[in-house]
């Protein structure tokens, strides 16, 4: 009976672990960052503000201006009028105990040369606000790939250095059973022993590497960090279609999303010139004003206060004759940040322009290298074994067979890491062409 309880027990227990692992690939994981990231969360409440000061534009600028006050005050003692009278001084109070004003007034802009410049530039900043939400959802997309292929590599680093510890500690086996056999020198041995402990160390970097990887992903997913995941997928070489350098190029500068920003950020600063140069036109107003007001004595019940109404409606224009310069300086410092903008915008493009290119370059040394070192991997994993069957023959040398391990690591960490830098690379050139968030997600 104990027994059955306390398997129950550890069944519940490995099943409720089991739930807690996140089992993840890189759709997924590209999904979770579109719900949880937090700097995706960011851009969208800024592009919600700057969507509610596009209406605050609108109601400053075009709607009207309706205000209400009120006033009540009591007077605890009351002023005195002094005057003189036949030789004699005569003094009275005057005002009342109570006095309450209400009013309420009402002003409607009906010109201003800003009217609807402001308006557009708080559009225009809505839209800088939804290009950056939008940059920001696939800069992170970018972002996922580049952490969940580190992980891979990882992955296959960890493995590497196992295999490679297994092969030192395999070699130091053999080595020692020959030293002790009198069938090799204690060099031979030494040298076995060393390679050994000094691929201990390469492993454990290795599942630290690893570790820091599965948190630098959790974070971009929006995870605790103290989430498990699981990952069983494998850093693979798959060939993909690179559009030619013209055509590439033009869809870099039209649909590059952070050039749009660029480019919008150009534009609003242009209308904020043209906003500080209105500031030379008049403005014309309408406004309407009620107020009703009573002033009584203590004797008086409130509900029988008297109170006298009065209504006005007019026309309020300003002319801006001469503001010390202000307005030219505003104006000048406008069209030089204008200015600014533009020069940003030249730079952007030659700075996306070179980018471009340079991700195409890097893709093609990336094939071939994966090529050569695909074929340095077999010829290298062949020389492993003939230098093995030398050495326990007693034809090779300890020096052969520790070379021969080391050319086999290498080929082995040049491949992998190779093809990793090949999928960084196609990730990177999704995102300098400004691929859509539903085309990088259907391309995996």
């Amino acid at each position: 009976m104990n027994k059955l309880i306390v398997f129950l027990f550890t069944a519940v227990i490995f099943s409720l672990s089991a739930q807690n692992v996140i089992n993840l690939d890189l759709q997924k994981s590209l999904e979770l960052a579109l719900e949880g990231n937090h700097d995706i969360k960011k851009a969208a409440l800024n592009f919600e503000k700057a969507e509610e000061q596009v209406n605050e534009a609108y109601g400053s600028s075009l709607f009207p201006s309706i205000e209400g006050t009120g006033n009540y005050a009591r007077a605890i003692k009351k002023p005195v009028f002094v005057f003189d009278f036949m030789g004699q001084s005569q003094t009275f109070e005057v005002g009342s105990d109570h006095s309450l004003t209400f009013s309420v007034n009402a002003e409607q802009p009906l010109f201003t040369g800003a009217m609807f410049l402001a308006v557009r530039i708080a559009q225009t900043f809505a839209d800088i606000s939804k290009e950056n939400a939008d940059f920001t959802k696939v800069d992170i997309i970018s972002k996922v790939k580049d952490a969940y292929y580190t992980i891979l590599l990882s992955k296959n680093l960890v493995k590497l250095s196992e295999l490679q510890l297994n092969r030192a500690e395999e070699n130091l086996k053999n080595t020692e059973s020959m030293y002790k056999a009198g069938l090799v020198s204690e060099y031979d041995f030494l040298k076995a022993k060393v390679q050994y402990q000094n691929s201990i160390p390469v492993l454990s970097n290795s599942k630290t590497q690893y570790n820091l990887s599965e948190n630098n992903l959790k974070i971009l997913l929006g995870l605790d960090l103290d989430q498990k995941i699981n990952i069983n997928d494998s850093l693979e070489y798959k060939p993909k279609l690179i559009p030619n350098y013209e055509d590439g190029l033009d869809i870099t500068l039209s649909q590059n999303k952070l050039l749009k920003q660029v480019e919008l950020d150009a534009e609003m600063k242009d209308l904020v010139a043209s906003y500080e140069f209105t500031k030379h036109f008049p403005e014309l107003n309408a406004y309407g004003n009620w107020q009703t007001q009573s002033q009584e004595n203590d004797p008086r019940s409130f509900t029988d206060w008297r109170y006298k109404n009065s209504f006005s409606v007019g026309l309020n224009l300003r002319v801006p004759i001469f503001k010390g310069f202000t307005i030219d300086s505003k104006v000048e410092q406008a069209e030089i940040d204008h200015k600014i903008a533009l020069e940003e915008l030249y730079k952007t493009e030659k700075t996306l322009k070179n980018q471009y290119e340079n991700i195409l370059a890097n893709i093609d040394d990336a094939k071939q290298k994966i090529d050569a070192y695909k074929s340095a991997l077999g010829e290298a994993d062949r020389a492993y074994s003939i230098a093995k069957k030398r050495y326990e023959t007693g034809l090779g040398t300890q020096l052969e067979l520790t070379d021969s391990i080391v050319g086999l690591t290498r080929a082995e960490y040049n491949y992998q890491s190779t093809v990793y830098e090949y999928n960084i690379l196609l990730s990177q050139l999704d995102l300098v062409l400004g691929k859509s968030i539903n085309e990088l997600l259907t391309s995996n």
